[in-house]
């Protein structure tokens, strides 16, 4: 690895948000019609450069560039001119993300950093999945604590329960309990353990129904 492998994999906070404000917008299907960059405030226009900066990294068409740019653009102006400010669960975010990368046909591979960047990303950047969302001017969860847990409240388990379920995929294996008991004792203080999200939700099997 060199240190231009490292740099590329760090995405730039407004990328981060503007990945937040398009994931966002397209959860809450808010479509507010074409938008340019030159329509839109300052700080979404420094968002608007910053997420092609990212995008350049990982496509080489200038036809979907722009095309990316413009969806981007739009999901912007949606979200600053929508009466009701939309929010948005980490479950969704990656529900959403993997339709993007998907449109964009980009693969999201372990190690490499690509647009939009991963839940955990914007939780390792702003300290929490709300903070993220107050970061990109969205509507945070109103969700109280779990009953009988002092750390995690219900957002946090269908984050943590989310990005299991993206890491088994991503990696083609089965996202069983047994799997997740052994992927929340490396994250151990970051995800609930698997007894706590098996009581929470009842049974695994509803735990994984809760994000699908």
């Amino acid at each position: 690895m060199t240190d231009s492998g490292t740099e590329k994999s760090h995405t730039a906070s407004p990328a981060l948000i503007g990945a937040l404000l398009h994931l966002a917008a397209r959860g809450a299907e808010l479509t507010p019609g074409a938008s340019s960059a030159a329509a839109l405030r300052p700080a979404d226009q420094e968002i608007l450069a910053e997420v092609e900066v990212a995008l350049r990294t990982q496509m080489q068409a200038e036809r979907q560039v722009k095309k990316a740019l413009a969806e981007v653009a739009s999901s912007l102006a949606g979200v600053r001119t929508c009466a009701d400010v939309p929010s948005l669960t980490a479950a969704k975010y990656e529900k959403q993300r993997t339709a993007v990368l998907a449109e964009l046909g980009v693969a999201s591979t372990k190690g490499a950093s690509v647009w939009p960047p991963t839940s955990q990303t914007a939780v390792q950047r702003f300290g929490s999945w709300n903070e993220a969302l107050k970061a990109a001017g969205l509507a945070t969860s109103t969700v109280g604590r779990a009953k009988g847990q002092l750390r995690f409240d219900a957002a946090a388990y269908e984050k943590a329960i989310a990005e299991f379920a993206s890491d088994c995929e991503s990696r083609g294996v089965g996202a069983t309990y047994k799997a997740y008991g052994e992927y929340a004792a490396e994250h151990k203080n970051e995800v609930p353990s698997a007894a706590a999200v098996r009581k929470f939700y009842g049974s695994w099997n509803k735990a994984l129904a809760a994000i699908s």
